[in-house]
This record gives structure tokens, sequence and C-alpha cells, in this order.
């Protein structure tokens, strides 16, 4: 009996036959950490899903789509995995039922750019606010609008807000701290912002989610936890830290307030 349960688990732990999978994610250079329009390299969630590839058979194939129509996709089926996504994402427009999520694959930093001479100016001052599309602001900002004292601007891509931000027609964008510094590094209008961290922000999980490939995630997941070197070192490759030591760094270089 005890030889049978042993085998049981040694079965239960094989992994699944090798597949082919589809992930999506939004249509547009969310870089660092996914930009699957690229034909080399498409990001973070790319290549922790190569090395699992390489260690598990599977192959995936990627595609992209408006944020608003991932959901509707994954729920038809047409379409396997979806990042990044997290049950704080769901809303109205943008959820699909059913869905299983992966463990964390990584956390990042969602916050609000602002140009360098409005570093620590009150939120007051705050009074236009670009966001892409279907994405929801930080629960401070959320607060604001729902009071009147700030306006949304939703564009289609993080590009797109940043460029209003250049020109002065919105006075923060509500970004990702990963994604913002390497737009600042790769476009000469954007040098003169910051990542304000007095401004709403908070950690945030990128999360694998599914409706039918259950067993896929599992499968993800134990390979995430019994191989932490690889994780780290992708994560050390995109320039991925820790939320936590950003906003203590960036604190400590806040100027005083104007």
């Amino acid at each position: 009996m005890l030889r049978l349960f042993f085998l049981f688990i040694c079965f239960w732990h094989l992994p699944l036959k090798a597949e082919k999978y589809t992930v999506a994610s939004q249509d547009f250079n969310y870089y660092p950490h996914y930009n699957f329009q690229s034909k080399t390299d498409k990001g973070l969630i790319w290549a922790v899903l190569q090395a699992f590839s390489e260690y598990s058979g599977h192959e995936f194939s990627y595609d992209t789509m408006p944020v608003l129509r991932l959901q509707r996709e994954l729920e038809k089926g047409t379409v396997d995995l979806v990042y990044p996504d997290n049950p704080l994402f769901d809303n109205a427009d943008a959820f699909a039922l059913g869905k299983y999520y992966s463990d964390t694959i990584v956390q990042t930093l969602g916050g609000t750019m602002v140009k360098a001479t409005r570093v620590n100016q009150d939120i007051t001052k705050i009074r236009r606010l670009s966001i892409p599309l279907g994405f929801t602001p930080q629960l401070g900002w959320l607060q604001q609008i729902e009071k009147g004292k700030v306006k949304l601007i939703s564009v289609v891509t993080p590009l797109a807000e940043l460029h209003l931000l250049a020109l002065g027609r919105v006075d923060a964008a509500e970004v990702d701290y990963f994604v913002s510094q390497y737009q600042i590094q790769n476009n000469p209008d954007f040098k003169q912002f910051r990542f304000d961290p007095t401004l709403p922000n908070s950690a945030v999980d990128f999360k694998l989610s599914t409706i039918k490939q259950i067993g896929l995630i599992d499968e993800i997941n134990d390979f995430m936890h019994s191989h932490p070197e690889i994780i780290r070192k992708i994560k050390l490759q995109y320039g991925i830290s820790e939320p936590e030591l950003i906003i203590q760094n960036l604190m400590s270089s806040v100027p005083q307030s104007h």
C-alpha cells in the first residue's frame, strides 16, 4: 500500500504532455515586462516562459490585442494564458469568469510620473492625469477623481501618456516604474521626468491567468518554486528590483516642498 502511495505521488508530479499554448498581452510596448510585438526580446515574462519551455517541452506563441479584448478572448478560449493579470485588476469592463491565477511572476511598482520640477508638490496641484485605456488608477487617485479634483485622461499606450506629459497636456502620468525608466532611457523628450514617491503608488503583483489550462499554471508554479535562481537571474537581467527598496531610495532624494 505504501509503495502504491509513492507511485501515485511520483505520477502526480510528472509534467503534462508537451503541448503548444498561446499567451496574450496588451498590444503595446510594456518593456521590460513584455513587448510581444518584438521579434527578438519580448520581455521578462517571455524569458521566464522560455526557461520553463526548456524544462517542460511546452511551446508558447505570443499574441497581442487591446486591453479590453483580452478577457473576452480568454473566456472564449482563443488564448490559453493572459499576462499580466491579477484579481485586483478585474472590473466590469475587463473581467473573465472562472479565472485561475499563477503565483506572482514579478512584483512591480505602479505609481506616478511628473516633470522633475514638480516632484513633491501636493496632490491637490495635480488636475489632469493620464493612464493607459483599461488600466485602473491607484487608490489615492480614485479618491481624487471621485471628488472631481482630478480629470482622468485615458490613452491607448503608456508611450502616448508620457507624450501628453511632455507636451504639458497633463500634470502627471500613472505609469509602471520600470516601464518609465526604460522609456526615459530611450526617449530624449522624457529625460525631465521623475517617478514621484510622494504621489499614489503601490507594489503590484503580475500573474498569469487562465480558465482552461489550470494544470499548466500549476506546472509553471512548480517550476518557479523549484528554480528560484533562474527566476532571480531573469529579474536581474531585466533590471527588476524590490518596489520597497525603490521607494526608499526615491524618498531619500526628494526635494523640499515648493
